[in-house]
């Protein structure tokens, strides 16, 4: 079996679009140079702004976003298949935005798409708050995964506070996922104590490798915590970025996953299990 070069793109997207397309293409095209096949981006790779709820009135449709347009370029002129991360696109009613994935093939197609279905409504303290609910409409669709139809490769599809649900997670290595795709933009409060474990809990769980491009570094005032990770189906941190914009290579091989489900059969071995039984007992039981 031959392995496949991953790319994963760290990004401190801005408010300006046009800056934000300028280093994805700079530094895909370098990821490309360097042999990866499949690159992937973090979240709101092309726009990320202080205020939620400018999102709806400064974004546009998918069928309008240059990012995306640029993304599908790309990837024909390369020859790679991008993964854009996430983009924030107007929906449809034009209330709200979606936080949505794209696949792009090498031939230049839009192949899948997943929209993020758990938003970001937290109460972390202070500034630490946030209810992305309110700009974005969560996702409407089930688990979302794409054979790529070589090198026995199926992405699972996922976006940022997704990594928290690990029963989504499941149902996509159920659908024969072998690379989970977790796009970021992870918060500074929690992403010192969380980041890291979510994304190995989920790689050992599920048996898979984890793909987890980030957004980093401070703009205007909004800091995110960055540490890109690509990690092995066994959970170890094949190779891993601090705090600045670049890219970290590894190269796949999905016999690694195979070996590692056969040593740990967990998704083979799920039960049937009943209600919670609660027992209430009285302090003179105790």
């Amino acid at each position: 079996m031959t392995t496949t070069r991953f790319a994963a793109i760290q990004l401190c997207s801005t408010a300006s679009i046009a800056d934000n397309n300028a280093r994805i293409e700079d530094l895909v095209r370098k990821a490309a140079d360097q042999g990866a096949s499949v690159v992937s981006l973090p979240e709101a790779a092309n726009i990320l702004l202080r205020d939620n709820m400018l999102y709806p009135t400064t974004c546009v449709a998918e069928a309008n976003d240059t990012t995306l347009a640029l993304c599908q370029n790309l990837a024909r002129d390369l020859g790679i298949w991008l993964h854009d991360g996430s983009l924030l696109v107007l929906s449809d009613d034009g209330e709200r935005v979606w936080n949505r994935t794209h696949l792009i093939s090498p031939l230049g197609n839009i192949v899948a798409r997943y929209d993020k279905l758990h938003t970001f409504d937290v109460k972390l303290g202070g500034a630490g708050d946030f209810q992305e609910s309110l700009a974005v409409r969560p996702g409407e669709a089930g688990p979302v995964v794409a054979e790529l139809g070589e090198n026995d490769l199926t992405l699972g599809f996922s976006i940022c506070y997704d990594l928290r649900f690990a029963y989504l997670f499941r149902a996509l290595a159920q659908a024969n996922a072998n690379v989970l795709m977790i796009p970021a933009s992870f918060s500074p409060v929690t992403g010192p104590l969380h980041w890291e474990t979510l994304l190995k809990a989920r790689a050992i769980e599920t048996g898979s490798y984890v793909i987890a491009a980030a957004q980093c570094g401070t703009r205007d005032g909004v800091t995110t915590y960055g540490h890109t990770m690509i990690i092995s189906p066994f959970g170890e941190v094949i190779t891993a970025l601090g705090d600045e914009p670049g890219f970290i290579l590894a190269d796949i091989d999905p016999t690694h996953v195979e070996t590692t489900r056969g040593r740990l059969p967990c998704l083979m071995q799920d039960r049937e299990i009943g209600p919670a039984t609660t027992i209430k007992c009285g302090t003179g039981d105790i």
